[in-house]
């Protein structure tokens, strides 16, 4: 059962870790911020949108999308990604977790 926790835990924390490094990147972050403001963007809307070759765009998409933070919809040749916003909120709670210490016991 310990194990099971500890496992549980690592996991947990393997995947804050991967989201977390997703966000830090300024280009990849701000990537993220044009998709969540909207419905869908494409691959092309983003080469558009920022100063970065296609082959930069798809990079920081292939993080964004192995972080969990966004999912991408084939159409014929054409990507759209649209952002996971469940997988945001559990970032934050998972964050709130690992960095909520318990408080001292007054006695």
């Amino acid at each position: 059962m310990f194990v099971d926790m500890l496992m549980g835990d690592i996991a947990d924390e393997t995947q804050v870790v991967k989201v977390a490094k997703a966000l830090a990147d300024a280009t990849r972050f701000s990537i993220y911020q044009a998709i969540a403001a909207r419905v869908e963007l494409s691959c092309g809307d983003i080469a558009r949108l920022f100063p970065v070759s296609q082959a930069t765009v798809s990079h920081h998409v292939r993080i964004l999308k192995e972080s969990g933070l966004v999912n991408v919809r084939r159409e014929g040749q054409f990507s759209y990604l649209h952002a996971e916003r469940a997988r945001l909120d559990w970032f934050r709670q998972a964050l709130q977790r690992c960095t909520t210490c318990p408080q001292p016991s007054a006695e």
